[in-house]
């Protein structure tokens, strides 16, 4: 129970600081637009075809200063996981004798299938056209856990069937938080579902909307296989944080507090600090319950998981942008500052949000797995 109220506060303070900003300091017309439901760009007085046109214009510095972060942040674990490659192989790890599974090849069948129908306009398949999202996700999920089945004898699916099970509801609130915070910036918004009451509305997004984390996971499964990903690589790195030291957990509250209160009153600045923030909360609360987080093992060096899972969601970012594009049901972005470069929908800097994206959803199935005893470091190495 007192894990319960625990996360409860949690869910408070990540939904109720952002609302409690808006409704004492924010516009009324963004105060409108948070209450909407389903969310309509017309409740901000947008035109959703140029939302992102009557917004901050592209700027280079902003371009450049986001591009020469991410690469910052990333180049020492590229490098390493390259230098790694050329190293001497140490460990032989014969190869999995394990046929590719059933479940593969059904799962390669339900993409086919559903990737035609989302691509086309058939008359008789309109009234259905936006429902493919979920069927394409759903082949995929199926697909990788085959592939690493295939290639370690092991994947998430086959080793814990029913906590697996449950990442697919567990993905759906966690998706739908992001949507809420999404109401503050307006960083992409829907399109072909405005026919839809706020009851199927809702239904549709909590049932899209549940493939995110197991996708995730799944991928993650699939890169663990490759050398470059073994976690051994990626040992012994030289910047080693201590999350639960004083100083780390003071620069925690700052980047959450910085992050909730800023998409409130500066969104058009702030909103790289939606997908930094509540990984913050997160491990804040588990700090505070002295539970065990993702982040505990860069204490000793170790960023093999973190990478893994960063890598995990910009492949499943890709597909999810790839498969967007040219569906009927889709989201289109509305990024101040850095509207350009596209990549099908998505502005090329905006891939970037895919990498602490990951880590969020590291986060959250560690806490899910560990909620049934499992531990994320054991042996099959495919929990995380």
């Amino acid at each position: 129970m007192k894990r319960i109220a625990h996360y409860l506060i949690l869910a408070t303070v990540l939904l109720g600081v952002p609302f409690l900003c808006c409704w004492l300091g924010g516009s009324d017309e963004i105060l409108e637009g948070v209450k909407q439901f389903p969310p309509r760009t017309e409740d901000w007085g947008f035109h959703p075809e140029k939302l992102w046109n009557v917004r901050r214009p592209f700027s280079w510095p902003w371009f450049v200063g986001m591009c020469a972060f991410t690469f910052a942040c990333m180049f020492p674990l590229v490098r390493r996981g390259i230098s790694a490659l050329h190293a001497p192989c140490t460990k032989h790890q014969p190869p999995s004798t394990t046929p590719f599974p059933w479940f593969g090849w059904l799962g390669l069948a339900i993409i086919a299938v559903a990737w035609v129908l989302a691509w086309t306009r058939f008359d008789w398949f309109r009234p259905y056209q936006p429902h493919t999202y979920f069927p394409l996700w759903l082949g995929l999920i199926l697909s990788l856990n085959a592939v690493a089945v295939r290639r370690s004898g092991r994947s998430p699916l086959t080793d814990h069937p029913f906590v697996y099970a449950l990442t697919f509801p567990v993905s759906s609130l966690f998706w739908w938080f992001f949507e809420y915070l999404n109401r503050y910036v307006w960083n992409w918004y829907y399109l072909g579902v405005s026919d839809m009451s706020a009851l199927e509305y809702c239904a549709y997004g909590t049932l899209c909307f549940s493939t995110v984390l197991p996708g995730v996971m799944a991928m993650a499964a699939v890169l663990k296989t490759f050398r470059f990903f073994d976690d051994g690589h990626y040992e012994g790195m030289s910047w080693r944080p201590d999350v639960r030291c004083p100083a780390s957990r003071l620069s925690l509250c700052v980047l959450a507090a910085t992050g909730l209160t800023g998409i409130v009153f500066f969104p058009d600045c702030a909103y790289p600090l939606l997908w930094i923030s509540p990984l913050m909360v997160f491990v804040l609360v588990q700090i505070l319950l002295r539970e065990p987080c993702v982040l505990d093992r860069l204490k000793g060096g170790s960023w093999g998981l973190v990478f893994r899972y960063e890598i995990a969601a910009l492949c499943c970012g890709f597909c999810w942008e790839t498969w967007n594009y040219w569906s009927y049901a889709k989201w289109v972005y509305s990024v101040p500052w850095v509207h350009g470069w596209q990549i099908w929908e998505m502005p090329l800097i905006g891939f970037a949000g895919y990498l602490p994206f990951g880590v969020e959803c590291a986060a959250v199935i560690a806490w899910l797995y560990g909620a049934f005893g499992l531990r994320t470091d054991e042996p099959s190495g495919n929990l995380l």
